[in-house]
């Protein structure tokens, strides 16, 4: 790999082991509740007259600073209109992580969203749960924190795939339905959907249709959606943190909302790199009570397939039993360096890794989870004190070309330079940190974060330390 350079000869292996601490609860504080969340709330309002409850859903993008400062924008449903806005507020976070907010809304929606609400956090602050304090008022449901998290954005391109949806409300303001099944999204904007309705306990056959999606870079969207039975329908939704879409159709007479969850996510080895003294293994581990098979697909640095001669092709088949595992080898073959990234679908139950393998006089191993290829945005700890050297490979799994964004900042947020990277569609390339992009030099002698986004597409980022002799691995966050 072109990071080469940075193995001296007779490199060792080295591994840490990390002893497992009981784990206490931390004290939250307004530092705890940060970054934008896709907020979801059903339930019902009394009406103006206040006579009656009417069904209501939102669906809103809230950014919350870190301080006690909030904004937002919101689609929602009352009694089956359909209404948008934008809101500000402020917050608290207590010590026992609850967060009490004080919303305004413009246009002034004080009648039809509750301008108290008190959240719950959970999971560190990745979700919440909560509800309405606000009299005449019934409302509950959740957070979740956005794919859009610092430099992060997403795009059509990171909404693709295959997602198992079910949709949950009324319609006609007095017919509970519930619609469940498959949407296609093709990375470019359109869709494809399947699946069955049921309206007040009667099965109305089966739905199907076609349409189109658009996705903001703030992580919010909305699918347009042409049935075969000649209707349509606009939902909205928002990404959450992990891939998952929530949804909400705000229409005439229809109070709905739901979740569409991916069925399978595309994988990559951010590195994959054989000959001139390196070797490649990727781990498989079929924790199912079936069999399965999938295929594993190698791409060169110039984003063409990348032929492994162990494998005879640029793709494998791999099959492994019930309760088994398997291993894809890409072995030391000649003094040319070979250097790509491989990309795969893990059935569900399995799992696995990637070991990365340098003979020398001696054997230095490093050990790489697999990553994501939806990704837009991934961060890594750098360390370059001392005789510490960080690596750097960048693949784009996307079928268009990107350009990839890179901010380093030291241990306590000061800038130390920032580059771009031009890769071709499906391209990858690998470096010394210091060398991946123009005005990164700054790096060399300090510590701390790295990130690499798009603001289209997606990207996925491996690191490999080097210390003198030997080399690990490091984790990208995303």
């Amino acid at each position: 790999m072109r990071i080469q350079k940075l193995l001296p000869a007779g490199t060792i292996l080295c591994l840490a082991f990390v002893s497992p601490v009981l784990l206490r609860a931390q004290g939250c504080t307004n530092a705890s509740y940060y970054g934008a969340y896709i907020v979801e709330m059903q339930g019902s309002m009394l009406d103006a007259a206040g006579t009656s409850y009417q069904g209501y859903a939102s669906l809103a993008k809230e950014v919350s600073d870190g301080n006690g400062n909030i904004t937002g924008t919101y689609n929602y449903t009352l009694n089956g209109g359909n209404n948008s806005g934008t809101y500000t507020g402020t917050y608290t976070v207590s010590a026992n992580c609850v967060v009490t907010e004080t919303l305004h809304f413009s246009p002034n929606a004080a009648a039809v969203y509750a301008e108290n609400m008190t959240f719950e956090l959970a999971a560190g602050g990745a979700t919440t749960v909560g509800g309405s304090t606000s009299t005449g008022i019934i409302l509950a449901g959740q957070a979740y924190r956005a794919a859009a998290q610092g430099d992060a954005h997403c795009s059509a391109a990171s909404v693709a795939g295959t997602y198992n949806f079910a949709v949950f409300g009324v319609v006609g303001l007095l017919s509970p339905t519930a619609q469940t099944g498959q949407v296609n999204l093709d990375g470019n904007g359109h869709l494809t959907l399947s699946g069955s309705a049921n309206i007040q306990g009667h099965p109305s056959g089966s739905i199907s249709g076609n349409g189109t999606y658009s996705v903001n870079t703030d992580c919010t969207g909305s699918f347009t959606v042409a049935f075969s039975t000649g209707n349509s329908a606009t939902l909205y939704f928002g990404v959450e943190e992990g891939g998952s879409l929530l949804l909400l159709e705000p229409a005439t007479g229809i109070v709905t909302f739901g979740v569409a969850q991916p069925q399978a996510t595309e994988t990559v080895m951010g590195q994959f790199v054989f000959g001139a003294g390196y070797s490649t293994f990727l781990y498989f581990n079929n924790a199912s009570p079936g069999s399965v098979s999938f295929t594993v697909n190698f791409v060169g640095d110039n984003g063409s397939p990348m032929t492994v001669p162990s494998l005879n092709g640029s793709s494998t088949t791999v099959q492994i039993p019930a309760g088994g595992t398997a291993v894809v080898q890409a072995p030391n073959n000649g003094s040319t360096l070979n250097q790509g990234y491989a990309t795969f679908t893990l059935p569900p139950g399995v799992n696995g890794y990637g070991v990365f393998r340098l003979q020398t006089t001696r054997v230095s191993e490093g050990t790489s989870p697999f990553g994501p290829s939806l990704a837009a945005s991934e961060t890594l700890v750098f360390d370059e004190t001392g005789s510490l050297v960080d690596g750097i490979a960048i693949a784009n799994p996307t079928g268009s070309s990107e350009t990839v964004t890179v901010k380093a900042t030291d241990n306590n947020g000061n800038s130390l330079g920032t580059g771009t990277v031009v890769l071709a569609a499906h391209a990858h390339t690998a470096a010394a940190l210091d060398g991946i992009a123009t005005g990164l030099s700054g790096v060399a002698g300090h510590s701390g974060q790295v990130t690499f986004s798009v603001t289209s597409g997606a990207v996925s980022v491996l690191g490999l330390r080097f210390n003198a002799g030997a080399f690990t691995t490091i984790l990208a966050q995303y």
